[in-house]
C-alpha cells in the first residue's frame, strides 16, 4: 500500500493563537477557511514563493512553479548551483507563500530532494506541462536533481479576521508555527 498524499486527507481545523488586542484581533468568532478551498488554491497557485534559509540563518525567497500529484506537491527547484537548492541541501526548512495578502495561504514544512520512479516522473511531466504554457519536461526530467517534495508541517490561512485557521500535518518533529 503506498502512503497518502499530504493533501489528500483534511487534517483538524483549529485556531492559530491570537494576537494581543493591540492588533484588533478578536479572539473568536468568524468563519474557518475550509481545507478544501486551500487545497485548490494549492492546485491552481501558478507561482508559490519558497523561502529557504540561508547557512549564515538569514532566509532566501524565491517563485518556483509547482504542481500537485497523487495529493503531493512538488516545486521544481533548478539546477544544483540555484541559492534554493544549496540551501535545501544544508537546511530543508521552508516556507511557501501563495500571492494574495487578502487570502493567505502559507504551508511551513520540509523539502525533500526527489528522484521520481518511472510512473511518478511520468505523471509529474504531464502535470506540468498541462499547467505551464510553454513547458514540456520530459518524465525523466528530474533524474538528477531540480524536484523536491513539500512535506507539510503547518498550514495557516487567513482572509479577514477572524478566519484565521490553522492544520496540522503528522510529524515527529513539527515545530510551533502560531
Amino acid at each position: 500500500m503506498t502512503r497518502p498524499g499530504a493533501f489528500g486527507q483534511e487534517s483538524a481545523a483549529e485556531r492559530p493563537l491570537t494576537p494581543d488586542a493591540a492588533y484588533g484581533v478578536p479572539a473568536d468568532g468568524g468563519a474557518m477557511i475550509a481545507w478544501s478551498a486551500c487545497v485548490d488554491r494549492l492546485r491552481a497557485a501558478e507561482a508559490y514563493w519558497l523561502a529557504t534559509v540561508k547557512p549564515d540563518g538569514s532566509p532566501h525567497v524565491v517563485p518556483v512553479w509547482g504542481v500537485i500529484v497523487e495529493d503531493d506537491l512538488y516545486l521544481t527547484t533548478g539546477a544544483p548551483n540555484t541559492a534554493k537548492v544549496r540551501d535545501l541541501a544544508t537546511n530543508p526548512s521552508i516556507s511557501i507563500h501563495l500571492d494574495g495578502i487578502n487570502d493567505a495561504l502559507i504551508v511551513h514544512g520540509r523539502a525533500v530532494a526527489c528522484r521520481p520512479d518511472a510512473k511518478l516522473g511520468a505523471s509529474l511531466a504531464a502535470a506540468f506541462a498541462a499547467k505551464y504554457d510553454d513547458y514540456a519536461p520530459a518524465p525523466t526530467e528530474w533524474a538528477a536533481d531540480g524536484l523536491h517534495l513539500v512535506e507539510p508541517r503547518v498550514m495557516l490561512a487567513w482572509r479577514d479576521m477572524p478566519t484565521a485557521t490553522r492544520w496540522r500535518f503528522p510529524s515527529d518533529d513539527e515545530p510551533d508555527h502560531r
